[in-house]
């Protein structure tokens, strides 16, 4: 069991129960060994835990169960949160964020999150330049040194990949080529399963290849995630990745795989029936290929019909 999480949780009751922090350790642990539990450098014996429980007022079991209750509610807020934040949808995120800041995050994960999540918020707002946007994350993971790990968390690799669109990075072709070998071997990253997490962070390696002009690799990540999407059967981020398929394999005179893709592009943003998604994207296509999307949809299906 994770102490320090286990540790912001009872936190969170003793101060809502109006417990001063000496009155709660006191017979228990010395107020040291309590910051060592709140800080993570070491476990807390289940005989302590009883012994917290009782401080509280709480049945032990009943305590463990609100906190893992707890655990995975505050999850899945900051989740919703990170998700309206990207998407801007402005009373969602108002709510959550008044929400999040009247709780103690358990989890340092979820936190860390949470914390990313926020300087996406302000700098939309433009509380913050992408400058100080930058130095904030870099600060939450401390790059480059976090690059001599062997392993990363999820939310790690998230942050570090959102550095890849800034022009202040140092070693961003190092950054990249880490990014895309932990995916090669997924192995060395931990708490994988979040499908919104993985299929941005993959599209945001997509997109870095293509700037990049490395077109072949474009294809690679964005199949990945396109799989990884289907798979889940989640259409976040499809018509992204469509999209930047539809450039790679245009570049590389991939008519076949650029149609394809192109089509499928359309489809997405159909169901998703969002009209100004739909001719912003209208405009990038006309633009890039000089064609009308529309036209070129009915051509497609007059080809795959003969």
């Amino acid at each position: 069991m994770n102490s320090q999480e286990l540790s912001n949780f009872l936190e969170k009751i003793r101060y809502g129960r109006k417990i001063t922090q000496e009155e709660f350790v006191d017979g228990v642990v010395s107020l040291r060994q309590y910051q060592r539990y709140r800080k993570g450098e070491c476990e807390i014996p289940y005989e302590k835990i009883d012994q917290f429980a009782f401080k509280l007022g709480i049945p032990t079991k009943k305590l463990m169960h609100q906190f893992e209750e707890e655990k995975n509610r505050q999850s899945q807020l900051i989740n919703w949160f990170y998700n309206a934040v990207v998407t801007r949808e402005l009373e969602k995120i108002k709510h959550y964020r008044s929400e999040l800041q009247r709780i103690v995050i358990i989890d340092p994960e979820k936190n860390l999150y949470y914390q990313h999540a926020l300087s996406y918020d302000d700098l939309y707002n433009q509380k913050i330049n992408e400058l100080q946007f930058f130095e904030r994350n870099i600060a939450l993971v401390n790059y480059p040194e976090i690059l001599k790990r062997a392993y990363f968390t999820n939310i790690e690799v998230l942050i570090l990949s959102s550095l890849l669109d800034f022009e202040q990075l140092s070693k961003k072709d190092l950054l990249l080529q880490r990014l895309a070998d932990l995916f090669e071997n997924s192995e060395s990253i931990i708490g994988t399963g979040d499908e919104t997490i993985e299929t941005l962070i993959l599209m945001r390696l997509a997109k870095s290849y293509g700037i990049k002009h490395d077109f072949a690799s474009v294809i690679h990540f964005a199949d990945l995630a396109i799989e990884r999407a289907l798979d889940y059967k989640r259409f976040y981020l499809l018509d992204h990745l469509y999209y930047y398929k539809a450039i790679a394999c245009f570049r590389l005179k991939d008519i076949a795989g650029f149609e394809e893709a192109l089509f499928h592009c359309y489809n997405v943003l159909h169901l998703a029936n969002l009209p100004q998604k739909l001719k912003h994207y209208e405009r990038l296509i006309e633009k890039d290929f000089e064609i009308d999307f529309d036209v070129f949809v009915l051509n497609y299906l007059k080809k795959k019909v003969k």
